[in-house]
């Protein structure tokens, strides 16, 4: 969940530009007519309230008295809070300048008292926002800040008509919608809560959870807002998480959000588990003496479905993710198996068995989670069964060899690079420099190979610059005379997805050159591949043929070569 850290570093007097208090002298003279709310939120605008609401910031300015109403000088550090209209009455004495009956203050909340700083160049001396040093980003701080301000305005004005409570709401969605979340959104999180067909189960994670999930949205939870989303692989499922559990939240990218194997799909199907179910109770009426034996050959057949799978299909199934109830020793009960809910993100997988319970035999996985309470690691048993469990999920092993090999090319290019752009490369003899480049080329084609070990290579190849030829051009024409195509060029703006039917590592400058005489004198020499090794790309179906440096590699993904133009 990685974003780009909001600036809190401190700001000086400068927080508020002359236009931003010219902004709000404006904003001001409309307050206490109609145009209060329009008024308002220019001024919400121009003291940017949107960045420092919820935050810690401090204020040296004049801020008026509880007491007998006065303007005192004062330094306050706190939390802002709300920017609201204030009465200004003229005949307290003002050390500035005093121009309407209202006047926008803003809210400084601190342990002992609230402060308003009325909002006015001669008003406030500074306005200092604070580092935050808490490593939570600021959309959750500001969250957390309206679920705290929404819970303590429904409690002591003990507000409970709908009308009101409906605004309350509001309010915080529409901090929420800062969030861009079209395609779902992660939370990471420290408690949370499932809701599945009514029933509510409290997860409690040491280690933090990370949700995934789409349609957030805050509701009520006695008088405090908690968000509330689908589960973003389960729509009959909801998360439920109050604001001060969470650590971190963040869109999903839509390249993310199907990255796991619904494993009810594709092992543990209905054909496994009607399997799993028959051997089962056939165990169940095994004479004791033959018991062991047939056990442990019932328990290789469904061992040996798994291990079929896993080896066709590369699909890493030795880790899976899983929500639902469990059977784990009951340490109060003689570790008698209990039944326990779980919202497990990474277990591991030791094989199937059969497991005993109220004096039935049920196929079971048996599986090692870590210990919440930081001890050793604990055996559980999860039945395949949608009866018991909601989410089973493994993970697609072959996507994530394809990211490492686009990063294992991205760090032989670079390698390469660093070596070609060093002085002393150039002072090698030839046949010297051709072996140094060659290594490089012999790393990457093992990259190639290794993806296509144990099922060829065909699908997309998405980069950032690339040469294209038809086939038939191929031996008449040098890739020399061919003109690079790039993303941000004039013509492209965006990347090329290129159908990839086989993929090689070819670089034609080390190749196809019997005309080297004398070594390589400069990186000039060097236009197609700037030193780094080179992939071929061939689209069959045009008969086409693109040369990419394997730097300007993007992705690889084995999609289904016919639906990529």
């Amino acid at each position: 969940m990685e974003r780009s850290k909001p600036n809190t570093e401190s700001n000086s007097p400068e927080l508020f530009s002359d236009e931003d208090w010219r902004r709000i002298a404006g904003a001001n003279l409309l307050l206490g007519e109609e145009n209060d709310e329009i008024a308002i939120a220019e001024i919400e605008q121009a003291a940017h309230a949107g960045d420092i609401e919820g935050e810690r910031v401090r204020v040296v300015g004049y801020s008026q008295s509880e007491e007998d109403d006065s303007y005192r000088l004062q330094s306050v550090e706190g939390v802002a809070d709300l920017i609201s209209p204030m009465e200004i009455d003229s005949e307290i004495p003002a050390p500035f300048a005093i121009y309407t009956k209202e006047m926008a203050a803003l809210c400084v909340r601190t342990s002992q008292n609230d402060y308003y700083f009325p909002l006015d160049k001669q008003a406030i001396v500074s306005i200092e926002l604070l580092p935050d040093d808490s490593s939570i980003p600021r959309c959750v701080r500001k969250l957390r800040h309206y679920a705290d301000k929404i819970e303590e305005a429904a409690g002591i004005g003990d507000i409970q008509d709908v009308e009101s409570r409906q605004l309350l709401i509001d309010e915080i969605n529409d901090v929420l919608n800062e969030i861009p979340y079209d395609d779902g959104i992660q939370v990471k999180c420290q408690a949370y809560k499932v809701k599945i067909d009514g029933r509510e189960n409290n997860v409690e994670d040491a280690n933090s959870a990370v949700l995934s999930g789409w349609l957030p949205s805050f509701t009520w939870r006695d008088d405090r807002p908690v968000l509330e989303m689908f589960d973003i692989k389960n729509r009959f499922t909801t998360f439920c998480v109050d604001m001060k559990d969470v650590l971190d939240m963040a869109p999903i990218d839509k390249e993310e959000i199907g990255a796991s194997i619904d494993l009810f799909e594709t092992v543990f199907n209905d054909d496994f588990q009607e399997t799993a179910w028959q051997l089962a109770t056939d165990l169940s009426y095994v004479d004791k003496s033959e018991f062991d034996e047939v056990s442990r050959e019932y328990t290789q057949t469904l061992n040996d479905q798994l291990s079929e799978f896993s080896a066709t299909r590369l699909y890493d199934i030795s880790t899976v993710g899983f929500t639902g109830f469990a059977l784990a020793p009951d340490a109060t009960k003689n570790n008698e198996l209990q039944y326990e809910f779980m919202d497990i993100s990474g277990a591991c997988i030791d094989g199937v068995c059969f497991v005993g319970y109220h004096d039935k035999f049920y196929a079971a996985l048996e599986v090692t989670i870590d210990d919440e309470s930081g001890g050793f690691p604990k055996k559980i048993y999860v039945m395949p069964d949608r009866d018991k469990i909601i989410r089973l999920e493994g993970f697609d092993s072959e996507a994530e060899e394809l990211k490492m090999a686009v990063n294992e090319l991205h760090k032989i290019a670079n390698f390469a690079s660093e070596v070609v752009n060093d002085k002393c490369f150039y002072k090698l003899p030839l046949n010297e420099q051709l072996d140094v480049l060659s290594q490089y080329e012999c790393a990457a084609r093992n990259v190639i190979q290794d993806i296509s070990r144990v099922r060829e290579f065909k699908g997309e190849c998405v980069v950032s610059a690339c040469r294209c030829l038809p086939g038939d051009l191929l031996n008449a024409v040098s890739w020399n005379d061919v003109p690079l195509e790039e993303v941000n060029s004039r013509e492209y703006v965006e990347e090329f997805a290129l159908r990839a039917d086989n993929l090689a590592i070819w670089n034609p400058e080390i190749n196809d050159r019997p005309d080297i005489d004398g070594r390589i004198l400069s990186l000039s020499e060097l236009p197609l591949s700037r030193g780094e090794p080179v992939l071929i790309v061939n689209n069959t179906e045009e008969n086409k043929y693109y040369l990419v440096r394997c730097s300007d590699v993007i992705s690889l993904s084995r999609n289904d070569p016919s639906t990529i133009s």
